[in-house]
């Protein structure tokens, strides 16, 4: 019995979704599935207590940019699938590096919902095509990038990436604040921005 939890602030998606489950469940070889919940985010307090899912489905779309921590937080033992039509690759990498475990589009991916599920239990990840190939883009793109830089100028990109300071990034490579500087306004120059966030953005893998 593989044990599910939908929580999507469209009513017509969590009805898509139990009916595609549902009519998994009625094949004479499927692996049994029930719905634990189904409910909008609102409604997912600390103070209410909710039966533990297997797997969960969420929707992130037009929601709290914290909402996978909040989840996570809640459900720490549930294998959290992304359903969802948000392409953005950053926000694709944020819900991964915060415990998701697959991304699925609805627009292009609901026939495979079951698979997915089948495929996450099972210790592995189900993404989207287009999503997959957007993070492989990025990364070639991020490789590109990389070739710019020298060695130094690439370690210090590094450490800004990493949410490390300037001091932290001097201490861990001995050398002066002011030489910090330097290779930032080098690194900046040479892949043409102007900010942290353009860079976190080029080279984040």
């Amino acid at each position: 019995m593989i044990k599910v939890g939908i929580i999507d602030n469209n009513a017509h998606t969590r009805e898509a979704i139990k009916r595609i489950l549902v009519t998994h469940t009625l094949g004479s070889t499927a692996i049994p599935i029930t719905i634990l919940f189904d409910l909008e985010y609102c409604n997912l307090t600390k103070e209410e207590k909710f039966p533990v899912p297997d797997v969960l489905l969420l929707d992130i779309e037009h929601q709290d940019t914290l909402i996978m921590e909040k989840v996570k937080k809640l459900f720490p033992m549930s294998e959290v699938i992304i359903l969802t039509n948000l392409t953005d690759v950053k926000i694709v990498r944020k819900c991964f590096r915060n415990g998701a475990v697959s991304y699925l589009l609805k627009d292009t991916c609901m026939q495979d919902l079951v698979h997915a599920i089948l495929i996450t239990l099972n210790q592995g990840s189900f993404i989207s095509p287009t999503i997959n190939r957007a993070l492989i883009n990025q990364a070639f793109s991020s490789k590109k990038y990389e070739d710019l830089l020298t060695a130094r100028e690439l370690q210090v990109a590094n450490g800004i990436v990493e949410g490390l300071s300037y001091k932290l990034i001097a201490e861990e490579y001995k050398i002066s604040l002011d030489t910090v500087r330097i290779y930032i306004k080098r690194v900046y120059r040479k892949l043409n921005i102007n900010s942290k966030g353009e860079l976190i953005s080029q080279l984040s893998m």
